[in-house]
């Protein structure tokens, strides 16, 4: 067995410092690239983004280095690092980092471009389905999002967004068996317990709806339009304390948010 051989043993062991060690002895030996990206991934792991970082440009791997800057919010630096990269994976990153940004037409143009290879991958129909949807192309959100579901049915974004071209297409039944699966899947998805709340509400339930409203604050308390629903919901409900609490609160929430992008 050789030297790499063994660290990597060690690696896929979990024996991380061990390999870590090794993997230093080797590399001030020998620093070829497939030691400088095993590096990278162990550093990675131990969570020191910064030296990772380093490893990755050593090993010229791009698409690794945008990934750890798409995790930072680092956009722009991602999107620079992969200017020259027409890789499936580059392809997925960039539509990621679009789709964070909000630019769902460029999302869908690098989509495009990918073949078919990409024909069982969750993450790539998941991007779609929410570029589509966000762009109101229902039916094609609701394929993709389905799709996605059909190959990873564990990820509770997935019925979550599929809840939402579901609720544009007026089959708010199935949307909400859609929302009680996100959040059986994430108990502590905000959007969910708002989305299902906006349901209660459009049925009349107003009690149900308040309290839906309410375990989106819980988890998220500096959840703006939760409050904003809420107050509506409680001054249809006559409690007119309660939504001018409410009010205030967004009122705070704003100025928060005028003063944090000054």
């Amino acid at each position: 067995m050789s030297q790499i051989d063994e660290i990597i043993k060690q690696y896929n062991s979990g024996n991380l410092n061990l390999a870590l060690r090794k993997l230093e002895e080797l590399v001030s030996k020998n620093p070829t690239k497939e030691a400088y990206e095993l590096m990278a991934k162990i550093l990675l792991e131990m969570g020191k983004d910064d030296e990772a970082l380093e490893y990755f440009e050593k090993a010229g791997n791009k698409e690794e280095k945008a990934r750890i800057l798409l995790s930072r919010g680092m956009y722009s630096e991602a999107l620079e690092e992969l200017k020259d990269v027409d890789s499936t994976q580059a392809r997925i990153i960039r539509a990621t980092i679009y789709l964070r940004k909000e630019d769902y037409r460029k999302v869908i143009e690098e989509l495009n471009e990918i073949n078919d290879e990409l024909s069982s991958n969750p993450l790539y129909y998941k991007i779609k389905g929410i570029a589509e949807y966000y762009l109101g192309n229902y039916y094609d959100a609701l394929r993709d999002l389905t799709r996605g579901i059909e190959l990873y049915p564990l990820d509770s974004e997935l019925y979550y967004y599929r809840a939402l071209v579901k609720i544009s297409l007026n089959k708010d039944k199935e949307a909400e068996s859609d929302i009680n699966t996100a959040i059986n899947l994430n108990p502590y998805y905000a959007e969910a317990y708002f989305s299902k709340g906006l349901l209660k509400e459009k049925k009349g339930k107003l009690e149900e709806a308040i309290a839906y409203y309410s375990r989106s604050i819980n988890i998220n308390p500096e959840y703006m339009e939760a409050y904003v629903r809420r107050a509506k919901a409680y001054m249809k409900s006559g409690m007119e304390n309660e939504a001018l609490e409410d009010i205030k609160v967004v009122r705070e929430l704003k100025e928060k948010k005028n003063n944090v992008s000054r």
